[in-house]
């Protein structure tokens, strides 16, 4: 119930944040028009590459401090918490040389003065960030939901407000007021107060988590922004643009499943902490992940009948993107539970496992959405590629953290299997749609009611499915129990 507990508290506020930003979205979206829009997504990566200036520290304290606290190793959890706020101001140092880099190359003077503002940007934005993580790991999520209200929602309205007056440069200026005013929240909140604490040995005990951490980080963000980069390289900025509504599908579809992986990261380190023994982790990683396969599907569809229809009235200049946005949709679905597994392997020092991984994921998803380039598929065929990517990548993950648990393969096969049934039929009752040729809202209640119907006979014989129905039969009866009483 705890579990339950936190994870409604963050989706909550994410759920608001996530309409807040849906909204400006749509507004900022029509305020720069896909040329600028399309040029704001390529500069944004400093932002998103930016945070891995820290090489990696924020991650492992991420990790080691609810093990620590896990352990009731309380005194070295204080000062490494220190020894970690200390890194994070000096780190910022290394933007400064970015500056530098931006100073010599061959940019004009627009891609130069947008550069180093946003360069500037990446220490306060990791500083907010740091807060987060601090009440992130220490499981008070009342506070994370209002930092990521701040840093969500509000930052979101106050990029859409100085848009409307400084253009593409009033975006930037939302970014900085959003992050000050989450900065000093999250210090009001700070019981301890945090300060300045060097200490070389432990950092350098966290580098060697950290340094493969950062690189794990930079080839999730390289898998996860591929395809603009190789779009803004074949067909421009404006093509950015219009792709840039599976940007909108990516954070729609990752709400729910962000927040939940916020709240098992703190726990499945605190089991780890307690218990020492990675088949003990099985059920807390295995377990949600085939609920989240089941579940997926709902969001999925939803999104796949509904979106093409409010692009085409709302959104009319990036209608030339409705058919990657709905290749992405399908291929999202095992990119909502491979994180799990991604916890996994760096709870239990596994993280180089988890860098050949994602080295061979970004390598395959070049070079898919290169050839469907090269074949004449425009801007679908990376989203086709991407899609393709975003399916392996998990079913790798999986066989991988299986085999460290000491599972044998036959085990993962019948788990992969099950992972994989619901996008076998949520695949095949989009295709009988299409066959269908009705409107589209027939076609989604068609999908919608035949895959519940799955769900519903499906919770009979798998087990995880079942010890949630039972759940919800029981509270159902308590509620009319006790209506009754009344």
């Amino acid at each position: 119930m705890r579990l339950i507990k936190d994870t409604y508290i963050l989706f909550s506020v994410t759920a608001l944040a996530a309409l807040v930003s849906f909204v400006t979205g749509i507004w900022i979206r029509n305020i720069l028009g896909p040329e600028e829009y399309g040029i704001w997504l390529i500069f944004s990566l400093i932002l998103t590459y930016g945070y891995r200036i820290h090489l990696g520290i924020l991650d492992c304290f991420n990790r080691d401090f609810p093990i620590m606290l896990g352990q009731r190793n309380y005194r070295r959890a204080n000062k490494v918490r220190n020894v970690v706020f200390t890194w994070m101001i000096a780190s910022s140092g290394l933007a400064l040389a970015a500056i530098v880099i931006v100073l010599i190359l061959p940019l004009s003077t627009f891609e130069t003065v947008l550069s180093i503002i946003t360069i500037l940007l990446i220490p306060l934005q990791n500083l907010a960030l740091y807060y987060n993580t601090i009440f992130l790991t220490i499981q008070q999520f009342n506070t994370v939901a209002i930092i990521q209200l701040i840093i969500g929602s509000l930052q979101y309205v106050l990029m859409g407000i100085f848009s409307l007056m400084f253009g593409i440069y009033g975006l930037l200026i939302g970014v900085l007021v959003g992050n000050t005013i989450a900065v000093f929240f999250g210090h009001s909140k700070l019981k301890i107060k945090l300060k300045i604490v060097w200490d070389w040995k432990i950092l350098r005990e966290m580098f060697l988590y950290g340094i493969p951490i950062t690189l794990i980080g930079i080839l999730l963000n390289i898998l996860i922004t591929l395809d603009r980069l190789i779009i803004f390289y074949f067909f421009g900025s404006a093509a950015v643009g219009h792709y840039g509504i599976t940007a909108f599908v990516y954070q729609g579809i990752m709400v729910l499943p962000g927040v939940f992986h916020q709240v098992m990261y703190p726990k499945i380190s605190y089991k780890y902490g307690a218990i020492g023994k990675k088949k003990a982790l099985k059920n807390i990683v295995v377990n949600p992940s085939i609920l989240l396969s089941y579940l997926s599907p709902i969001i999925l569809g939803t999104l796949y009948f509904i979106f093409p229809a409010f692009i085409y009235n709302v959104l009319p200049q990036y209608t030339a993107g409705i058919d990657a946005a709905r290749f992405m949709i399908i291929g999202m679905f095992s990119l909502i539970w491979v994180t799990l597994y991604g916890h996994y392997l760096t709870v239990v020092n596994k993280q180089w496992t988890y860098f050949k991984i994602l080295l061979f994921s970004v390598v395959l998803n070049c070079i898919l959405n290169i050839s469907f380039v090269k074949l004449g598929f425009n801007i679908e065929g990376v989203a086709i590629g991407t899609a393709l990517t975003y399916f392996v990548y998990p079913i790798i993950m999986m066989w991988f953290c299986f085999k460290d648990m000491g599972d044998r393969f036959i085990d993962f096969l019948k788990h992969a299997a099950l992972a994989i049934n619901p996008f076998i039929v949520m695949v095949v009752l989009v295709l009988v749609t299409h066959f269908l040729k009705f409107h589209f809202m027939i076609n989604f209640f068609f999908f919608i009611g035949s895959y519940l119907l799955f769900i519903f006979l499906s919770s009979n014989r798998i087990p995880i499915l079942i010890a949630y129905r039972k759940k919800i039969a029981e509270i159902i009866r308590l509620r009319i129990k006790k209506r009754t009483l009344k």
